[in-house]
This record gives structure tokens, C-alpha cells and sequence, in this order.
């Protein structure tokens, strides 16, 4: 008897390691986060993974906010894959970043995409606005994706069709903009009407480009003088480069066209403005010494853009303080 049930018990095991008897009817990673490494992006969850893979050349989480309604495509095919698998036990991060990937635990089925466009719509993530200024930053882009008329062929032979298959969100870090400008290093070139504001050695700069003259006017000392920020006149841009602007920062600023180098990673160009809403910058000028003037210089209500991106830059900020001759 003892001989039988040890058999028996034998038998059960066996079947119950039958990973061919695993069948798996629906998925549902909704509340999992994804993760990245490489060219792969992923869920876990348990004893399961769903992972896609696209190669960095598709841009496909690139820093750059997409269109209303117009999300950023890619279609399922050679380079770009879609894979769920299930494991015979809990599945790691190494099951799917690693080469080549552990022996245990063993997948006991999978299913690969074999159709589909997988739609990915890119927003900004900003800041609380700053309880002074009410500046804002962006702190990372959110990348909605979301698979269209997907088309799953399963271990067994079978397909499984989703008209729409949700993943999830991917987050991406923004560049950090350092800002924070020394008024004191304002500078107006001389022989155009371009005032910037550059630390020496430093790898940003903010330059107004022909501003109105009127705003660098000696008449009427002491009283603010307005004007908006438009494409044409007053036209306002921060630049940050990839290394240390070379020689003067007046080479770069005030040539007839900009230098190649230093390369430029970003610029953003702020919005026209609005009267009396948006968009302003005040001069107020005073006398610093005798035939010298002080052009105290700040921005007002002034929103950067960039592909779609934009922040405020706050309420009221001082600039620069310009000193002229003239």
C-alpha cells in the first residue's frame, strides 16, 4: 500500500511540473510600472513579464511633446518587438536585461506580437509653482503608451487580437536649465542692438536680440519703460550649450551670425507677449556716475518655449543691470 500512494504522490507531482498544461487566457499589467534598460522597456509582475523592445534610433520616448491627437507611431515588426512571457517562478529584472539570461526560472509560455502600432503621446511634468515668483520648471516628460489593433500568436498556435492595448506610462528625466544669472555680468554689443547676460566660461547664456532702443533711452531717469517680447523686436532666448562658451562671450553674442561652437543642447525662445498681461520687459534707468547709466532690467510674465514644451519663468525677474556711456 505504502508502495502505491508513493506512487501516486509521484504521479501528481510530475503533472502538476507539466509546464505544457499551463493555459493563460487574459493579461493585465495595468497598475505595474515600466522600466527600461536599453533598447528594452518592461513590466514585472510575479511569475510574469511583458516587454517591448525598439531601438534607440526610433526616438520613441524622445523629450519632445507630440501634437494633440497625434501621437508619436511605431509599428511592430523586425526591429521593434512585443513580447509576454510566463515564468515557473518569480521573474526578475536579469530575465530580461541580461545576456544571456539566467537558465530559472524557465519560461513556460510565451506570446509575441505579430502586428500592431504602438502610439506614444509625450506631455510635461512640471513643477509647483514658486510661492514668490510662481515660476515653474519641467521636471520630467510622460510618455502614454498605448498599442493599436494588436495582434498576439500565442504558444499554442492561437491568436489573440486587442483593437486597443494600454502599457502604460514611461517617465524621462528634462535637462536641468541652470538659469540664475549674475545681473551684474549684462552686456550690450556694439554695434548691434543685442544686450546678453553670460558668465565668463559658462556654458548658458540669455540674450535679447534687437531690443527696442527706446528701453535703453537716458530721458525721463526713474521711470520704468516697457515694451513686449516679439519674433522681431525684443526678441528674447535662453541658450544652453555642451561645454564653456570659447573667448569672449561677446564673439559669440554679437558676430552677424552665431558660432557652431560651442554646440547648443537647448534653446528656448520665449512667447510674444501680451500688454499689460504677458510677455514685458521694464527698463528703468538711472544715473550710476557722472555720463555713466544704470539700466536696471527685468522680465515680466514671461513664458519659455520649446518642440511644444513651455515654462514660466516667473512674475518679475531681474535680469540684468546694464551700464552705458551713451
Amino acid at each position: 500500500m505504502k508502495k502505491i500512494l508513493g506512487l501516486l504522490v509521484l504521479i501528481l507531482t510530475l503533472n502538476g511540473c507539466n509546464d505544457g498544461n499551463v493555459k493563460i487566457e487574459t493579461i493585465n499589467f495595468d497598475t505595474i510600472d515600466i522600466n527600461s534598460c536599453g533598447d528594452f522597456f518592461y513590466k514585472l509582475k510575479s511569475n510574469e513579464a511583458l516587454f517591448i523592445k525598439i531601438p534607440a534610433a526610433a526616438n520613441a520616448f524622445e523629450n519632445k511633446i507630440t501634437p494633440f491627437n497625434a501621437p508619436r507611431t511605431i509599428t511592430i515588426g523586425t526591429d521593434v518587438s512585443l513580447t509576454y512571457r510566463a515564468y515557473n517562478g518569480t521573474v526578475t529584472s536579469a530575465n530580461i536585461c541580461t545576456l544571456p539570461q539566467p537558465i530559472s526560472p524557465i519560461v513556460i509560455e510565451e506570446w509575441v506580437a505579430t502586428a500592431g502600432k504602438i502610439e506614444i503621446t509625450t506631455t510635461t511634468l512640471l513643477s509647483t509653482p514658486d510661492a514668490i515668483t510662481g515660476a515653474t520648471k519641467i521636471l520630467k516628460y510622460n510618455h502614454n503608451i498605448v498599442i493599436k489593433n494588436l495582434k498576439f500568436l500565442k504558444s499554442n498556435g492561437e491568436t489573440l487580437t486587442y483593437e486597443e492595448f494600454p502599457i502604460g506610462d514611461y517617465t524621462t528625466n528634462a535637462t536641468v536649465l541652470p538659469f540664475g544669472f549674475d545681473p551684474e555680468n549684462m552686456l550690450k554689443c556694439t554695434l548691434t542692438n543685442t544686450i546678453y547676460n553670460a558668465a565668463d566660461g559658462g556654458n548658458q547664456g540669455i540674450y535679447i536680440q534687437n531690443i527696442n532702443p527706446s528701453l535703453l533711452s537716458t530721458n525721463n531717469l526713474g521711470v520704468a519703460k516697457t515694451d513686449l517680447i516679439s519674433e522681431t523686436v525684443n526678441k528674447l532666448a535662453y541658450r544652453l550649450f555642451n561645454s564653456a562658451i570659447t573667448g569672449t562671450n561677446s564673439d559669440y553674442f554679437c558676430g552677424s551670425a552665431f558660432p557652431d561652437n560651442p554646440i547648443v543642447n537647448e534653446e528656448w525662445i520665449a512667447q510674444n507677449g501680451i500688454t499689460n498681461t504677458s510677455g514685458i520687459i521694464e527698463v528703468t534707468t538711472t544715473t550710476n556716475s557722472p555720463s555713466v547709466f544704470l539700466h536696471t532690467i527685468r522680465l515680466k510674465g514671461v513664458t519659455f518655449q520649446r518642440n511644444g514644451s513651455t515654462f514660466y519663468y516667473g512674475n518679475d525677474i531681474l535680469i540684468g543691470e546694464l551700464l552705458t556711456t551713451n
